[in-house]
């Protein structure tokens, strides 16, 4: 198998088995576990125990509010992430989670900040009911909710360029030009050593 065959897998593995963090350490630690007594996780695994219960469901607000005349959809994530994300230093701690909320439009309206790419979402804090499979909503789990409180501003996240990374991105595009370059420098060599040898 020739050389530029396997100089994307190279690279690819070089890569992925970098640590992700911007300090170059590797993170092992899980990151701050839910705020609820019922988490996102569950109440997805408990639907038939918890259905119709009276809950308070805190985390990040993240994406934006769908707005459907005097009610609107949140969501909301109780993950690891809740309250600060990679960009700032959060340890990796599983996956993002959460719940749809449907709540009056006037409570929606409180949240100053969705989390996103650029931003931290504002920390909320929901009182309402919990459904397994909402009769409203087509079945979909969610949380119906009539009032909500903001526990902490989100705010706006600078994501810095780690320069642990460029190096190693620099590091690996200098290997990949030197195996392209002898790549190409036993390819001229392999025709002339065939012909030398049937002559």
């Amino acid at each position: 198998m020739r050389l530029r065959t396997l100089m994307p897998a190279v690279v690819l593995c070089a890569v992925m088995s970098s640590p992700s963090s911007a300090s170059g350490q590797a993170r092992t630690q899980p990151g701050p576990e839910s705020p609820n007594r019922f988490s996102s996780a569950d109440l997805v695994e408990r639907p038939g125990e918890l259905d119709g219960t009276r809950i308070e469901f805190s985390g990040e607000a993240i994406g934006e509010a769908m707005v459907r005349g005097g009610m609107s959809w949140l969501h909301v994530n109780d993950d690891a992430y809740h309250l600060r994300n990679i960009e700032e230093g959060a340890e990796l701690g599983g996956y993002n989670s959460g719940m749809p909320v449907w709540l009056p439009s006037g409570e929606a309206g409180r949240v100053a900040f969705f989390g996103d790419f650029r931003h931290q979402g504002d920390v909320v804090s929901v009182r309402g009911t919990f459904n397994a499979a909402c009769l409203e909503h087509g079945g979909d789990m969610d949380i119906h909710a009539d009032a909500l409180s903001v526990v902490a501003r989100g705010r706006r996240v600078e994501d810095r360029v780690s320069p642990r990374k460029v190096s190693v991105a620099l590091v690996l595009t200098a290997l990949a030009a030197g195996l392209w370059a002898l790549d190409g420098k036993l390819a001229e060599r392999t025709p002339k050593v065939a012909s030398a040898r049937q002559a």
